[in-house]
């Protein structure tokens, strides 16, 4: 499939009625917002690159076939943000062209989605009209008790974005106090919902323990076209033994995406204690993405004095964003040895490779 967007084939009225599994009564189908005009990717952006994605066996493929393996960042949750770095089209823009970024995740956290719905739109209509993919995140790790709120809200974005190849559904961030059991069937749900409007965007399934226990997983995979499964690593904290549950995934049979990562602590490098880079444990994530075609985008775009904080104090809020204005360790932390700073720039010259 080409890189124009696709066009529905079915009537408003019933793909709305399909989606929200309503009957075709008019009375039953809630108001719909008509999608955006229809806007093909820009010459040699990623999307005009790479068009609609697809998985095939473990790997994500571009519409040539050919193996690709996207790289970004995910801005921080709409809550915490200092200021609206990833809302931003211009530092998008500087983004995709200095920093070489195909991939960029809207964080939206869960506790009132209606208001910050407009956030996540925003996100997804620059990265739509620059070509860039987007992934839009359900930001929690309780999803499964909110899986009415879920679907009603995939069902609707799918409804106005689904026909464009830029998104990428992620409907469960890191799982955590649930088993693959409990979470499953969730993922069913939200995924249904997704496919009766959006037949073939990527979809990337969450995983117990914070998104990591991929191998559990594999063990009972959801039924679906097109289905990732989210591995999560903060390199300081998770090391071989984690990359060897990815191996076990794959070795059964699922493709991976690694939606959040950091080079540093679980709990994102914060100060005083945890602001180290482990530059050298992050390399060896790098390689396995590598040798495996797992995409990534890293934790976070903001300014803060965490160590995944990729931008400096002095970064402004729309670019433009060159190396001196992005967070440095100064070459990789060696723990205990007092050199502290933040993965920016480390992790931008990861994406620029």
């Amino acid at each position: 499939m080409d890189t124009q967007v696709r066009t529905y084939t079915l009537s408003i009225a019933v793909l709305t009625a399909q989606a929200l599994g309503c009957a075709s009564d008019p009375a039953q189908i809630p108001p719909w917002n008509p999608p955006p005009v229809a806007t093909a990717a820009p010459d040699g952006s990623p999307v005009a690159v790479h068009g609609q994605l697809s998985v095939v066996g473990t790997q994500l493929l571009d519409q040539a076939g050919v193996p690709v393996q996207l790289k970004g960042v995910s801005g921080t949750s709409f809550v915490w943000e200092t200021a609206p770095f990833a809302e931003s089209k211009q530092a998008l823009l500087y983004m995709r062209d200095n920093w070489r970024l195909s991939a960029i995740r809207a964080a939206m956290p869960t506790g009132n989605p209606t208001a910050l719905k407009a956030k996540v739109e925003t996100i997804v209509q620059n990265a739509i009209e620059l070509g860039v993919y987007v992934l839009v995140d359900w930001h929690t790790e309780k999803a499964v008790g909110q899986q009415a709120a879920a679907v009603a809200f995939f069902t609707e974005m799918a409804i106005k974005y689904g026909a464009y190849p830029n998104v990428i559904w992620e409907p469960y961030n890191e799982p955590n106090g649930f088993t693959w059991a409990q979470i499953k069937p969730y993922h069913e749900a939200v995924v249904a919902a997704i496919r009766a409007v959006d037949p073939d965007n990527l979809i990337v399934l969450g995983t117990p323990n914070w998104s990591q226990y991929v191998d559990e997983a594999a063990l009972d995979p959801v039924v679906g076209t097109n289905l990732l499964y989210t591995l999560h690593f903060y390199s300081c904290t998770h090391t071989q033994s984690f990359r060897s549950r990815g191996d076990t995934a794959i070795a059964a049979g699922l493709a991976l995406f690694v939606t959040e990562f950091g080079a540093t602590f679980s709990d994102g490098g914060l100060a005083p204690n945890h602001n180290y880079v482990c530059e050298d444990e992050t390399n060896l994530w790098f390689a396995w993405m590598a040798l495996n075609n797992i995409s990534g985008v890293a934790w976070k775009l903001d300014q803060c004095s965490d160590a995944s904080c990729i931008l400096a104090a002095n970064a402004p809020l729309n670019g433009p964003w060159p190396d001196n204005v992005l967070s440095t360790d100064a070459g990789g932390a060696v723990l205990g040895a007092g050199i502290q700073g933040g993965h920016g720039l480390f992790v931008v010259n990861w994406i620029r490779q």
